[in-house]
């Protein structure tokens, strides 16, 4: 309010007043200089009274402020009011040797007879701020220890992040904030919590969090772990803030959530007014930033625990699947090739009996893949030559996948050999290439590529050993994937296509795949915008591990006074075996487990091969039988089959190694010319 008209005061009273007053005092005339102070007033800002007045009122303002300042000063003399002191409004004041300090300050108005001036009563209120602070910081650190306690702790995440960024609001009294984090497989980042955000800001924002390494990249070139609003020029992250200042957010604070690898996501923190986040927020907000990154990770790591462990539930139903589904299949196949057998010249029923065969190895061949993606088939790896296999596969996917597809190979010849299997590695390109044709249904084009990677050590995107590792890489230009196709992409019998049209078993068998074989195999896709799947697979050392693999061969007529011993838990399954075996002459012992066929064995030594399921119920199974058959007969040959191989310990797999192994289900030609092989060579 404007103050009444009173007598002029002289300049001797005013000096007079200002002597004995508690603050420091300063008046300032209309031009803005000094032309009264008092002894306060010079020990506050290390001036003599010689000096003091006369100065601009501006000196004593920190050069940043002095135009803001000198635009308040003429405001205030051309309407000047009183405003009492302590109503929490504060400058920084400027000491004649540079020093900096917060003061607090009350304004007034006098007539004298020198004319109007403003005075001001001036107070440090350092050591008060100081407390404030203290009491500030304390009350932070309270917060710290309690959003510690959740992101290391607490058992359940969601409500870990929700309830971090509930006292991360509190504590800084913000008006809006969330935090972004992706998917452990994949980089597309999501709101996993926010208050105080629009649908449509929160949707418009999640977008623009998109690219990732743009964002990332700004982060680096200005060697922050925080950005806010000041630090804004241009690029993703200034665009970001135009956003949310049309939302009434005229200050952001972007907080980076990362590892050495990989950006795991943001902490966004909004404020309505300018110059909302000083050093001290900027500070706590960098704390809450490494706090949630040990959150996010810790989430992800429990992420893949789980699906691991569901990979391992599924594995182990799989193999027990898979042992009675090719029993099944060994007890149908071999009954249809006895009855070809019985059947000679009917056209008619050997085609049925051609079809019903075709569909046993159609089933073979899913419970194969099956097996594949729960790691439980054996894989025979060896040195492969990248280059040249890439070569053959680009050739013939040219040849097969029409002309409304480019298919563009890229394999330097300095590329090292991989340690795959040659034969599973081939399946997995072949299907990749063929979800990316799928995805191409007017054409496009597909890329296959090939790059060298060392890991120095596990702390790796892929978190792989430290080695050389092959990476091949197959994008293609179709319709992408949402985000919940990418969630679910390497899970059995997903798919995305219509009903007929796939099994949904093509990438869950390449990730069963790249894992067995001591990879990895990363997507990045987007709606629209197409596919990248990665395959990293292990380099091939100096010494490679020759490829162990049983041919078949054509049995003949094998001699007929030979006799073979034929283990099988399965009545059925035995029953085709040893029909087989009669069938082209030998003389065939059966038995239904390993006690059965030891004590067959000691009663009688005539016995030349033994042919022995390897999983046989209870009891010992068939390698185990095998070590001690061995030990009865060393010389004696041993032919193992099996529908499954279950993971056992390391002396089953080592014993499994050392004799020959047929897979069910079998054709009677691969029995017969197994046995004879190794009856030859005995």
């Amino acid at each position: 309010m404007n103050q009444p008209d009173l007598p002029a005061v002289s300049f001797m009273m005013l000096s007079m007043w200002f002597d004995i007053a508690p603050d420091a005092m300063i008046a300032v005339g209309r031009e803005g200089a000094i032309v009264l102070a008092n002894a306060q007033a010079e020990r506050m800002f290390g001036y003599e009274r010689e000096v003091l007045q006369g100065l601009n009122l501006e000196a004593l303002v920190p050069e940043a402020l002095r135009q803001a300042h000198r635009v308040h000063r003429h405001d205030y003399m051309a309407r000047p009011r009183i405003r009492p002191m302590g109503i929490g409004y504060e400058l920084m004041g400027l000491k004649r040797d540079g020093q900096t300090f917060p003061l607090e300050i009350g304004l007034s108005s006098i007539a004298t007879d020198k004319g109007v001036v403003a005075i001001a009563s001036v107070r440090d209120i350092s050591d008060t701020r100081r407390v404030r602070q203290a009491l500030e910081r304390a009350q932070r650190d309270s917060y710290i220890a309690s959003i510690s306690r959740l992101a290391l702790e607490s058992p359940d995440y969601e409500l870990a992040v929700r309830r971090i960024l509930e006292l991360t609001v509190a504590a800084l009294e913000l008006p809006a904030a969330a935090i972004f984090a992706a998917d452990w497989r994949h980089r597309t980042f999501q709101i996993r919590a926010s208050t105080g955000l629009s649908e449509r800001t929160a949707r418009t924002v999640t977008s623009m969090l998109g690219d990732a390494d743009a964002i990332r990249s700004t982060f680096e070139a200005r060697e922050h772990a925080v950005i806010t609003s000041e630090m804004l020029r241009n690029g993703p992250i200034e665009a970001i803030r135009a956003e949310l200042s049309r939302a009434g957010f005229h200050d952001v604070a972007l907080v980076q959530l990362f590892t050495q690898q990989e950006t795991l996501g943001f902490l966004l923190a909004l404020a309505t007014a300018p110059g909302s986040f000083d050093d001290s927020k900027v500070s706590f907000l960098q704390s809450i930033g490494s706090l949630l990154t040990s959150a996010v990770r810790r989430s992800r790591t429990e992420e893949r625990l789980a699906h691991a462990q569901r990979l391992d539930a599924l594995g182990q139903l799989t193999g027990g699947v898979a042992h009675d589904f090719n029993n099944l299949l060994t007890v149908i196949s071999g009954n249809l090739q006895l009855l070809e057998t019985e059947l000679p010249g009917r056209l008619d029923l050997q085609e049925i009996i051609d079809s019903a065969l075709r569909a046993v190895d159609r089933g073979s061949h899913i419970t194969r893949r099956l097996l594949t993606f729960a790691r439980r088939q054996p894989l025979r790896p060896r040195a492969v030559v990248p280059h040249l296999l890439m070569e053959e596969l680009g050739s013939m996917l040219r040849r097969t996948l029409g002309e409304s597809i480019h298919v563009q190979v890229e394999c330097p010849a300095e590329i090292p050999d991989l340690y795959v299997d040659p034969n599973e590695l081939d399946t997995a390109l072949v299907n990749l290439a063929l979800n990316a044709r799928d995805a191409m249904p007017r054409g496009g084009r597909l890329g296959i590529s090939a790059r060298a990677i060392q890991m120095d050590n596990a702390d790796n995107q892929w978190k792989l050993p430290a080695g050389r590792y092959v990476a091949i890489a197959v994008s293609d230009t179709g319709t992408g994937m949402s985000p919940d196709a990418l969630a679910h992409a390497f899970e059995p019998f997903f798919t995305t296509k219509q009903s007929g049209k796939g099994s949904g078993l093509g990438l869950s068998m390449v990730y069963g795949f790249a894992t067995q074989s001591g990879g990895a195999i990363t997507i990045d896709s987007r709606l629209g915008y197409g596919a990248r799947m990665e395959l990293v697979l292990p380099a091939a050392s100096s010494s490679t591990k020759a490829e162990g693999v049983l041919q078949a061969h054509d049995g003949g007529r094998a001699k007929a006074r030979e006799t073979i011993l034929v283990v099988e838990d399965e009545t059925e399954v035995r029953t085709v075996a040893t029909r087989f075996l009669q069938a082209v002459g030998y003389h065939v012992l059966d038995a239904a487990n390993a006690r059965e066929a030891l004590d067959l064995l000691v009663a009688n030594p005539d016995v030349d091969l033994l042919f022995s399921d390897v999983v046989l119920g209870s009891g010992m199974d068939g390698t185990e039988l095998a070590r001690e058959a061995r030990r009865i007969r060393p010389e004696l040959p041993i032919l193992l089959a099996s529908g499954y191989q279950g993971p056992g310990d390391r002396e089953r797999d080592e014993a499994a190694e050392t004799y020959e192994l047929l897979r069910k289900p079998y054709q009677r030609e691969q029995l017969t010319g197994a046995i004879r092989r190794l009856l030859d060579h005995a």
